[in-house]
Order: structure tokens, then C-alpha cells, then sequence
């Protein structure tokens, strides 16, 4: 391959030119600038074409927002920022916004530039290599340029020597460390990147993403082991969906994904079970005179189906406790149903792993114990009320029912 004055400068003749400060900053910064007005050249170029850039700048409020770049107006950007919309199957549009938002060119961060600018695709050598040399004078990563380099790393076998010394000197890593291609997750992107990397640490991000793709037979049987979950439907789906995204295309994701669709398909089967169950059990706690043990038997078939849900536990604990019918009898706080009093109890034990500050739930615990003669239980709930709650009506009850016998 013929080498352009960039490749000789940058990469060939590394090692002299980078040892000296001043001519590293020289050549360098040159190089750099030069490709930055390219840059803006092709920016403009692209939008004159009506083919408009789309990338990431943050908004008013400091979060990320995909914007539309228009054109390029006394050399500032004019943007349409892309709103999100779903229509009524749930499937996503972005539509460009009315008002059209205007950008400073150094407002448009390094690393979004890297997920607009053409490298996989883009046939001049000389130009992703210069890109790669600003993204590291200019990005905060330097794994941004890093990425960009690996691509012609990997399409350019002739200058992997080259590229392997350039990239050492950048990440101050040793001259011994053999370097070899890694993938490093991108949170912000959710893709895997193709980096350069010392080659024991690729090896060892490679044993770790195959260890952490392979942990998703612990989602898997958290949904199948009904009994024994600790997660709601929708944490597990979230956890699958996820995997999914990280590792479902990969060799060893594949092994597992069809286990995971099929999870996922009967979650949203079960999800929309669960809304129907809980729509037929609120109609009986309306009636004019709920019968609540029938009520609270309706909600807990929807329970049944995702039973460390907090908004289910507290609709079935409640029905139960309702139908035990605390009470004072005769002086006593007693209920008229202690079967009732004790599944509710064993209801609100289970919302009160999951939180333990809520002191509703810590309240109805300690009334429970109390109305089936569990006096001293009770009253160290009460207690933990009174000690920790902010909620001045929830203290004031605590103190009223711990009076009683």
C-alpha cells in the first residue's frame, strides 16, 4: 500500500517523532486540524445533499437528545432535535420538533462525532487515521480513537506494526505488552466496541463476557422457580431484555436466546393475565359490600402469577387484612378472622423485604401481630414506627394501636 505523508509522519515514524514533546504537538496538532475542517467541510457538504447528519448533543436540561443537523449557518449548526413517538402498537418514530435548535460547532462532543463521522465504511486510510490522531488530542476516552485506529488495524494488515506502536505510546502501556483486538462494552450506545488492548486484558474481558452472558441461566430459572423468586416479572424481563441486547447475537448468546424469547413471550403473557385478574378483583373491592375474602382470593391468582410485585402484595395483604376485621372487642384488639390476619401478615413480611422503609407496611405488620396475640412481636413493630417514620399520621397510629390490649 502506498503510504501518504500522514501515515509516514504518524504511525511509520512513531516512535522518533512521538519521543520528542514539542514535535509530537507539532505534527499532531497540524494533522489534526486539518481533518477538523475537512470535517466541517463534509458536514456541510453532506447536508447541501440532503443527506442530513443525525448525532447526539445534550440538551437544555443536560440530557442526551438525537438532533437532525439541517445545515451549517455562520458556522454554527442548525439543528431539528428528533422526537420520540409510539403510535398505538407501541412501535417507535422520531419526527423532527417544530423549532429548530442552533449549536455551536464545540458543543458537538468528540465521542458523538466518532458515532457519525464514516470509518467502517470509508475508503481513504489517510483520513480515518487522521481522525483517529484529533479524537485523541481531543476526545476524553482516548478508547474513542482507540476504536477508530482498530478499524484500520484490522482491514490493514501491512501497518498493524505501525498502528500496534502508535497505540502503545497513546495508552502509555509497555513496549513488551503484545497487543490484540478486544470488545469493550459501550453503556451509552449499548454496542460492543472493537478495541485495541494489551493481550491478556482482552483475553480476560473475553472470559468475563462469556461468564457474565452465560449467568443469564440464573434469569431463566428466577422466572421457571416460581416459588423461590426474589424478582418481579418486570425486573426479570428487564434483565433478559438487556442480556439480550448485550449478548444475544453473540456465539455463546446464542446457545441461550431462544430460552430467553420464550421467557420473554410468556412474561407478557403472564403480565396481561395479571391486569385482567386485578381489573376482576377491583370490581368486587367497589361493590357497594366488598365480600373481601373473595376479593382477596382474586388477587391472589393474579399474585400467583408474579408474587413479588409491591403494587400486588399491597392489594391482596389489604384484602386479607380487611376481611380479618381488626377490631376492639371487649377491651381487646381482636379480629374476627385470624386466618385472614395471618396470611396478610405473611403478605406484608414478604413487601417488607423488599422495603424496608415503608413504614405502611412495617404498621400493618405490627396490627397483624397484634389482633392474633402476637402482643410483644407487635409492639417492637409499633416501636420501629414510632423510632424511624418521618410520617407524623403513621406514628400518632402506632402510638394509638400499641395502647391497646
Amino acid at each position: 500500500m502506498t503510504r501518504s505523508l500522514i501515515v509516514l509522519l504518524v504511525l511509520a515514524l512513531a516512535a522518533p517523532l512521538f519521543a520528542s514533546g514539542l514535535v509530537e504537538k507539532v505534527f499532531a496538532r497540524k494533522i489534526a486540524d486539518d481533518w477538523y475542517k475537512h470535517f466541517q467541510d463534509y458536514v456541510e457538504g453532506q447536508c447541501k445533499a440532503g443527506k442530513y447528519p443525525e448525532t447526539w448533543f445534550e440538551g437544555a436540561d443536560g440530557t442526551l437528545q438525537l438532533f437532525r443537523i439541517q445545515s451549517v449557518s455562520d458556522g454554527k449548526l442548525i439543528t431539528f432535535e428528533l422526537v420520540e413517538a409510539a403510535d398505538a402498537k407501541g412501535n417507535i418514530s422520531r419526527s423532527p420538533a417544530k423549532e429548530s435548535t442552533t449549536f455551536e460547532w464545540s458543543q458537538w462532543q468528540p465521542r458523538f462525532i466518532a458515532t457519525t463521522y464514516p470509518v467502517a465504511t470509508n475508503p481513504d486510510t489517510q483520513d480515518v487515521i487522521a481522525f483517529a490522531v484529533w479524537l485523541y488530542l481531543n476526545a476524553d476516552d482516548p478508547m474513542i480513537a482507540n476504536r477508530v485506529l482498530t478499524v484500520v488495524y484490522e482491514a490493514n494488515p501491512d501497518m498493524r506494526d505501525d498502528i500496534t506502536d502508535f497505540v502503545r505510546e497513546h495508552h502509555a502501556w509497555s513496549p513488551k505488552d503484545k497487543l490484540a483486538v478486544g470488545e469493550m462494552w459501550d453503556e451509552v450506545f449499548a454496542k460492543w466496541r472493537r478495541v485495541l488492548l494489551p493481550k491478556k486484558e482482552a483475553e480476560q474481558l473475553e472470559k468475563d463476557r462469556s461468564k457474565e452472558c452465560k449467568a443469564v441461566s440464573t434469569l431463566l430459572d428466577e422466572y421457571r422457580n416460581a416459588e423461590a423468586r426474589t424478582l418481579t416479572l418486570a425486573q426479570i424481563a428487564y434483565g433478559l431484555r438487556e442480556w439480550r441486547k448485550k449478548h444475544g447475537a453473540s456465539d455463546t448468546g446464542s446457545k441461550y436466546l431462544k430460552d430467553v424469547e420464550a421467557v420473554l413471550d410468556s412474561i407478557s403473557t403472564d403480565l396481561k393475565n395479571v391486569e385482567t385478574l386485578v381489573a376482576l378483583a377491583d370490581g368486587g373491592a367497589k361493590a357497594a359490600k366488598p365480600q373481601w375474602d373473595a376479593v382477596a382470593k382474586d388477587y391472589e391468582k393474579a399474585l400467583a402469577l408474579d408474587n413479588r410485585d409491591a403494587r400486588l402484595l399491597s392489594l391482596t395483604a389489604d384484602a386479607w387484612r380487611k376481611h380479618a376485621n381488626p377490631e376492639v372487642v371487649g377491651g381487646q384488639f381482636k379480629c374476627t378472622q385470624e386466618h385472614s390476619a395471618r396470611r396478610a401478615l405473611e403478605l406484608y413480611e414478604r413487601w417488607h423485604e423488599s422495603e424496608p422503609t415503608n413504614y405502611k407496611v412495617v404498621l400493618n405488620m405490627a396490627v397483624c401481630n397484634h389482633v392474633i396475640g402476637q402482643r410483644n412481636d407487635a409492639r417492637k413493630l409499633y416501636q420501629r414506627v414510632i423510632d424511624e417514620s418521618e410520617d407524623a399520621a403513621l406514628i400518632k397510629q402506632a402510638r394509638d394501636y400499641d395502647k391497646l390490649p
